[in-house]
């Protein structure tokens, strides 16, 4: 029993550390309030890449990218309260990016929380959207940013679109873009 157990954890453990390493540079959020809570919201994934720190090839990290996210359900599994999801690939000056739209009946299900009926504010910290890395840093907003201390992005109550922009991973010579396998390859 404790070689089986043994041989368990050895092949999880393998296929976590075989796992790529996707990344991108940037990410940008718009959300768009309907009515009350409901609305529209798109997330744009820029210059799509992985680190070389990854123990796949770039054509297994391409495959689960194609695989896991644009054709399977891992975007839609770290997120909770959407629906009428879309996802594109696409190239953007020069980048493979990507883009996926949804719809939701409850902001407040992807971070955003109502502060004393006085302004909406969503918390960067632990966000169920870090998909694509495992840290993302606060770029601009069309909001006010309380600070590295305290991630925290305050809009007014009666602001209908929030708009956010986070950095993700500088291009260096540890990454390589997915664009040329894209071109190459397409999306199956």
């Amino acid at each position: 029993m404790k070689n089986k157990l043994s041989v368990l954890l050895i092949i999880f453990l393998g296929g976590y550390f075989l796992e790529g390493c996707l990344s991108v540079e940037t990410k940008e959020y718009s959300f768009k309030l309907k009515g009350d809570k409901s609305g529209d919201g798109k997330i744009k994934y820029i210059n799509i890449m992985r680190s070389s720190d990854s123990l796949g090839t770039v054509e297994s990290d391409y495959n689960d990218l194609i695989d896991n996210y644009l054709n399977g359900n891992k975007l839609e599994s770290e997120l909770t309260g959407i629906k009428n999801i879309k996802k594109r690939l696409f190239e953007e000056d020069d980048q493979l990016c990507g883009e996926m739209t949804f719809d939701f009946d409850d902001i407040t299900k992807l971070k955003f929380y109502n502060y004393n009926n006085k302004v909406l504010c969503y918390f960067l910290g632990s966000n169920p959207m870090n998909i694509f890395g495992s840290s993302e840093t606060y770029f601009s907003s069309n909001g006010t940013f309380a600070g590295e201390t305290f991630p925290v992005i305050f809009w007014d109550i009666d602001q209908k679109k929030f708009e956010l922009k986070t950095s993700l991973t500088q291009p260096s010579e540890k990454t390589t873009s997915l664009l040329e396998m894209w071109n190459q390859k397409g999306e199956k």
